[in-house]
């Protein structure tokens, strides 16, 4: 007897469905399910279940392990909710229910839709119902769609992910914020990208430095990634790095549907043309600027059909240069190919593509690669020669020559968007043909599928050419800030003397070399027409070469080939000896000849290097260098310690003396976070530190005074004191200034850095104002605490005056002192009129309080006298004293008639009251 079959009751749930309550929730289904089962004396249950996939497709897990025991006979009937919960795709979920199931002999029941196999005349409405369940789908999808592109159409992002390079705020979910750190990085990658570093080399690059990859960094920070499959997370890819290079979001811009969902069932994506995409300028914080991502992405575009081992471009020029008959890229040959990795041009040259292919009907076009150089550097020159002698001339020229153009589409583009516009129709008939025909099974499925994705490839091809021919026309003048990018490139490299290969990707669009003329001569002539970046095209007025000019420069270029034949004899010499020393091994008579060659070297080599040597010795420069050398490296030896002496009188030591210092204060924080993390966790840890801490603090203060005593009769002690407390104010100084940018970047830090300040605070007013409290009562019999009191009241009185002649200072040019110093005036009047106010109070019954009220009124009285006697005389020379005193006189007249109009009033009362 064989094993029982089950019953297998299946359950699902995607995001969609979680919406419309708990009815639908896997458990209910689970329990909904196992009752119906029971009732019907279902046997053997088990379930299978997909929690949050979509019911348009079938690639569930829960599913294919049901179809694998399906397939294997091993079920006997399985059960569903309802049909919406087997799946939304009718075709398959007609495939299933009508063809497999019944013939692997499986029952199939929804229970709500009265649906069950055994009963097939029940099951006529079946068909109908997975089409409404499709639809349903189908315009959720579709709303969902909508709901999306109404967002992205106005600016809002859709998708979690974030470039590389920004993060997003938890208050400001849109809005994308620079990562430094990130950032970093994505400077790099278009750093190297704009010199011309290949992809690879870019990738291996950052391999080697142990720079995490995107998801790796993202998981580091502890933020959402959907890529968790790596293996290795330094390994930089093509891909990824041209993915950063791509993305437009690195210059400031917001870029949204990139990708579009064509069939709401297979879920595939295809990437947007360039009219479907959303783009909105300068929302965010640039990491790059376009000059730099146009130049990178320009190399980009290169793609030179061959490449060396070491992934670096054949020539400098490959991508470059373009045909002018035809149009096709010109291919770059090296004849000695033996030495292509080496600075050796002989007879390397660009020669047309097509030519070479000997399928086209095109001329070779040959030109040397060295002669094309040149041709390019004179153009660059001339032309920065002529911008920079008058920026006006070139920018009218400029205009008359864009403007002599007609950017507009030939007649043979028109006819080939025409044809590529009924190509496309064709393939459209094409495929839905044999998409019937599979669907009618007259066609093998391997096959139709085959056809059709060669047609879709196709497709693809000729919707990316209909797009480019039907771009808009280029404007016919340039644009500003074209020009104003081309302007600053000139002043940038105004005195250009050889070209280099980021002069030359910032300067050169493309190059279109002509056939050459003037027979097989060394003077025949070639037409060359360089194309610059933001103005294409341009020639100087007068720059056309004369033959004399040019047969000059011939003979130039002709001596230069001599010279480089003469290093190539130099490399042929060397190649000789490298063969005579393998010979050598094997031959007596070439090891006698090879022994012969090398002494013969030797004997000239001591003497080229006691030349040198006599040469370096008698220049002070290479003496200087090289006891500098051996000072550095003693001055990286000795200690720190020892360092801060030498710092004080040689600059050298007090630059490393600094790195040095900022390396042990690194290494002492994190030593102290370590210890404060153990402290946390082991409480006798913790005491012993507290311990000697206040060891450390007691014998620091125990010398610190020790050396105060010294100081006060011994000059070396007290300059040493000096010395230190200029270290300590200067370290002070370096920490408050790191607690104060920490604190501008943490809030928690910065409110807990201010409450400590005034627990600090705090404590030493307390622990100040108890010692003077105790001091004054001990002044009261010991001569010593008197003096020590009088010597604490002299020195903040010499305090008080130092702050308020500073305050004063500053006041003249600061708004804030100013107010501060008015502020504190204020203050002091208030309180000095409080105090003469309880003075005469207690005056009338107190003697004591009456001396000292005359003393002070006596004390005032002179003080004012001595002000105007200093006034008069300073306004003998000086107007504004003058003008003071002026003010000052007015004041007192104004002050002496309200005292007498005051007491002529006191006194008219005082007769009325006696009358």
């Amino acid at each position: 007897m064989g094993r029982e079959k089950i019953t297998a009751l299946y359950e699902r749930l995607s995001r969609d469905d979680e919406l419309q309550g708990e009815s639908n929730s896997i458990l209910n289904q689970k329990k909904y399910l196992e009752d119906y089962a029971r009732s019907k004396g279902l046997r053997n249950i088990r379930h299978f279940t997909d929690d949050g996939y979509s019911g348009t497709n079938f690639n569930r897990p829960g599913f294919a392990a049901l179809l694998e025991e399906v397939k294997a006979g091993n079920v006997a009937v399985i059960c569903v909710k309802d049909m919406s919960r087997f799946g939304r795709n009718y075709l398959q979920v007609g495939y299933y229910t009508e063809i497999l199931f019944p013939d692997k002999g499986v029952r199939f029941i929804a229970v709500n839709n009265n649906i069950d196999s055994n009963n097939p005349m029940d099951n006529e409405f079946t068909p109908f119902l997975n089409i409404m369940n499709e639809w349903y789908a189908k315009d959720t999808s579709k709303k969902i769609k909508a709901v999306f592109r109404n967002r992205m159409e106005q600016g809002l992002r859709c998708s979690g992910s974030v470039p590389y390079g920004y993060m997003l705020k938890p208050d400001d979910k849109q809005t994308l914020y620079v990562d430094p750190e990130a950032a970093e990085v994505v400077k790099r990658i278009f750093a190297m990208a704009a010199v011309g570093t290949p992809l690879r080399t870019i990738a291996e690059t950052l391999q080697a430095d142990k720079v995490l990859i995107p998801s790796a960094y993202l998981e580091k920070k502890g933020m959402a990634s959907r890529h968790h499959d790596y293996h290795d997370p330094y390994l930089w890819t093509n891909a990824s790095v041209g993915y950063i290079l791509d993305r437009q979001e690195y210059l400031g811009h917001t870029v949204l549907g990139k990708t579009i969902s064509e069939n709401f069932k297979t879920k595939k994506r295809r990437k947007a043309r360039p009219d479907e995409l959303l783009f909105f300028p300068d929302t965010h914080e640039a990491i790059v600027d376009q000059a730099t991502w146009d130049l990178a992405n320009k190399h980009r575009k290169r793609k030179p059909r061959n490449l060396h081992s070491n992934g670096k471009l054949t020539h400098r020029l490959s991508g470059l240069v373009f045909c002018a008959d035809c149009g096709a890229r010109m291919s770059y040959a090296a004849p000695e190919s033996a030495h292509s990795d080496k600075d050796y041009d002989s007879f390397s040259n660009f020669q047309c593509s097509n030519y070479r292919s000997r399928y086209n009907d095109c001329t070779t076009h040959f030109i040397k690669a060295s002669a094309l150089e040149e041709i390019i550097l004179k153009a660059v020159q001339t032309v920065a020669e002529h911008v920079l002698s008058d920026e006006a001339a070139f920018l009218e020229e400029l205009r008359v020559q864009w403007d002599s153009k007609q950017d507009q589409v030939s007649d043979e583009e028109k006819k080939e968007l025409a044809a590529a516009r009924k190509r496309f129709r064709e393939l459209d008939n094409l495929i839905q043909s044999l998409y019937e025909s599979k669907v009618r099974g007259s066609i093998p499925d391997r096959q139709a599928e085959r056809l059709i994705t060669q047609y879709d490839e196709e497709q693809a091809k000729l919707e990316a050419r209909i797009a480019e021919l039907k771009q808009p026309e280029a404007p016919s003048s340039p644009k500003k800030a074209d020009i104003a990018r081309f302007m600053e490139l000139i002043r940038k490299y105004r005195n250009i003397t050889e070209l280099t290969d980021i002069m030359l990707y910032e300067f050169i669009e493309k190059v279109e070399v002509h056939e050459h003329t003037g027979g097989r001569t060394k003077y025949r002539r070639q037409q060359v027409d360089v194309y610059f970046n933001f103005i294409g095209h341009y020639l100087p007025p007068g720059t056309v070469q004369t033959e004399e000019e040019f047969r000059a420069e011939v003979d130039a270029r002709e001596r230069e080939l001599k010279h480089q034949q003469s290093i190539r004899s130099e490399e042929n010499r060397k190649k000789r000896y490298a063969e005579l020393k393998e010979r050598a091994k094997t031959d007596p008579e070439a090891a006698a000849e090879y022994e012969a060659v090398l002494e013969k070297q030797r004997k000239q080599n001591h003497k080229d290097q006691a030349k040198k040597k006599a040469i370096r010795e008698s220049d002070p420069e290479y003496i200087a260098a090289k006891e500098a050398k051996a000072h550095t490296a003693m001055l990286k030896r000795i200690t720190i310690a020892e360092l801060a002496v030498l710092a004080e009188s040689d600059p050298e030591a007090a630059k490393i003396l600094e790195k040095r210092r900022a390396y042990a204060a690194a290494k002492n924080r994190i030593n102290a976070e370590r210890r404060k993390q153990k402290a946390a966790q082991d409480p006798a840890f913790a005491a012993h530190i507290k311990e000697k801490q206040q060891e450390y603090a007691e014998n620091k203060r125990q010398r610190n005074k020790r050396l105060k005593e010294a100081a006060a009769t011994d000059p070396e002690a007290a300059a040493k004191l000096a010395k230190q407390s200029e270290r300590d104010r200067e370290k002070q100084k370096r920490c408050d200034q790191r607690q104060a940018e920490r604190a501008k970047a943490d809030p928690e830090f910065a409110a807990e850095l201010e409450a400590r300040k005034k627990e600090h605070s705090r404590r030493h007013t307390d622990k100040r104002k108890a010692y003077l409290a105790d001091l004054k009562k001990r002044a009261e019999t010991d001569p010593a605490a008197a003096k020590e009191l009088a010597a604490i009241r002299a020195y903040h009185a010499e305090a008080t005056k130092k702050s308020r002649n500073k305050l004063y200072e500053s006041a003249k040019t600061d708004p804030e002192a100013a107010a501060k110093l008015t502020q504190r005036k204020e203050h002091r009047n208030e309180h000095q009129r409080l105090a003469r106010a309880d003075l005469i109070s207690l005056a009338e019954t107190d003697p004591e309080a009456a001396g000292k009220l005359a003393a002070l009124r006596a004390k005032e009285l002179e003080t004012s006298q001595r002000y105007i006697s200093n006034l008069k005389e300073a306004a003998k020379t000086d107007p504004e004293a003058a003008a003071k005193l002026e003010a000052h006189r007015e004041y007192n007249r104004q002050y002496l008639k309200e005292y007498h109009e005051k007491k002529r009033i006191a006194e008219k009362e005082a007769q009325n009251v006696s009358a």
